[in-house]
């Protein structure tokens, strides 16, 4: 009796102060699940081409994103081997924001653009690091490991002394035609065993991708030393490199990173059957941008095959759609958990008075 009134109020107090960022931080995950699929629909229209004869060199294509976007960063293009897909720039500055434009393969002309990604870059953001850099990031890990703590100390509530059927139906249905507290209790009660696993498996995920490191735009070199550029030899064209890795029969689409191709001895690329905003299908290289040579360099390779596993399971891709529908209710059901608890300590706070 005494672990369970201890327990109950680590749940409580613990419970009560985070439920705010809790929610924050499930509802702007459950927003985030399906950002490529409404970006996909939202950019319909501009993203297909009608097929021509030969499609022009990719550095072609790029000279003409450069051309059209001159105070722009550009991050990094994607390629299909489809005919009938226009090629893909993710493009960003300080005062627009990042933007995806569609780039026609066969002739180099901008077919249009969509801003759709602010606002998927936006809820990203504020579910990382609440739009407050580190120090929001470090919040949101805090309130994580409080939440998984809440998760286990609610199970620890609620597990029976005596296991029989007639509790484990009671304490896993919602009853009917009972007052508003009652039924708040019963919905937080049975919506947090429902989904425990799923919401551990999310919480876990976000603390671990914390701790891994990263790579790429998102993150600055700590030591910020310049990269010895190799000025001796010349720079293979970009089509050359991309051209390399479509020619692999399993290969569909090709992301490369533009944003420090200049910067750089090498050339990073993602090659596979599916890339989204988050995660992919397929293989992370570094390729020498003068021999085409690819580079073995374990360690980058690894962190960003690693991230890419955890980021999978904590957005619910590796499950397909019906990983992400179930990682998008779970979030919900997180938000609603989050707020029915200081809800229900209201109620029985006045009550009791």
């Amino acid at each position: 009796m005494q672990l369970k009134k201890i327990t109950r109020k680590i749940h409580l107090w613990l419970g009560l102060p985070s439920s705010i960022i809790v929610f924050i931080i499930c509802f702007t995950g459950s927003l985030f699940v399906f950002t490529d699929e409404i970006i996909d629909f939202s950019a319909k229209e501009i993203s297909c081409v009608a097929p021509g004869n030969t499609q022009i060199s990719v550095d072609s294509i790029l000279d003409s994103v450069k051309k059209a976007y001159q105070k722009h960063i550009l991050i990094h293009c994607i390629n299909y081997k489809d005919k009938e897909k226009a090629a893909l720039f993710v493009i960003a500055n300080k005062v627009s924001g990042p933007s995806f434009v569609y780039v026609n393969p066969y002739n180099g002309r901008i077919i249009g653009s969509t801003n759709i990604i602010k606002f998927f870059s936006f809820v990203g953001h504020l579910h990382k690091q609440l739009m407050s850099g580190k120090w929001g990031a470090w919040i949101v890990l805090i309130t994580s490991v409080i939440f998984i703590i809440e998760l286990i100390t609610g199970l620890i509530m609620w597990w029976p002394k005596n296991k029989n059927k007639k509790y484990f139906k009671n304490s896993l249905t919602i009853k009917r035609n009972t007052k508003l507290l009652r039924r708040l209790i019963d919905l937080h009660r049975v919506f947090g065993l429902y989904f425990i696993v799923v919401l551990l498996l999310l919480s876990i995920t976000g603390v671990i991708l914390f701790f891994l490191p990263k790579y790429g735009i998102e993150v600055q070199q700590k030591d910020k030393q310049s990269v010895l550029l190799d000025t001796t030899q010349q720079v293979l064209p970009l089509a050359s490199i991309v051209g390399q890795q479509m020619k692999k029969p399993e290969v569909k689409v090709v992301k490369t990173e533009l944003w420090n191709i200049e910067k750089s001895n090498e050339v990073q690329c993602i090659a596979g059957s599916k890339i989204g905003m988050a995660t992919y299908v397929g293989k992370p290289y570094l390729i020498n941008k003068f021999t085409g040579e690819i580079i073995e360099d374990a360690e980058i390779i690894e962190v960003i095959e690693t991230r890419n596993v955890f980021r999978k399971l904590h957005l619910g891709d590796w499950l397909g759609w019906f990983g992400k529908v179930i990682t998008f209710c779970t979030g919900l059901i997180g938000s609603f958990l989050a707020i029915s608890a200081p809800m229900i300590w209201w109620k029985k706070k006045r009550r009791n008075v």
